[in-house]
């Protein structure tokens, strides 16, 4: 048997060896985060606001958003959101809102994994 034969398998064996060592790694390193997250028992979605004369506008990225699962309520000058994906992740979100929108009423939209919440000034 020639020697190169030998040593090819030996490198595809050390190849292959290292190649499930990193896969268990990836495996075990997924999993720790995913625990850390559950731990954490929440994630806070990134979001936008935009206000103008008449209204407040929080537009909310939850990427595969469960729209069943969305909750918001709006308390004095605090605004409170929380909702579920599909992937079984929890996000909250609370917001202070500027003092003349006190009371307004909310609209809420949703657009795949976007939500769109108006807040209208009383007159």
């Amino acid at each position: 048997m020639p020697a190169y034969k030998d040593l090819y398998d030996m490198v595809r064996r050390t190849i292959e060896a290292e190649m499930k060592e990193m896969e268990e790694m990836v495996e075990r390193l997924s999993n720790e985060v995913k625990e850390a997250i559950e731990r954490e028992s929440c994630l806070t979605p990134l979001y936008t606001e935009l206000k103008t004369e008449r209204e407040a506008i929080y537009i909310i990225d939850v990427p595969y958003l469960k729209a069943e699962t969305i909750y918001v309520r709006v308390d004095q000058q605090n605004l409170q959101l929380s909702c579920n994906d599909s992937r079984g992740f929890k996000y909250k979100l609370s917001l202070r809102i500027p003092k003349e929108f006190e009371g307004s009423e909310v609209n809420l939209t949703r657009n795949r994994g976007r939500i769109v919440l108006r807040l209208t000034k009383k007159s």
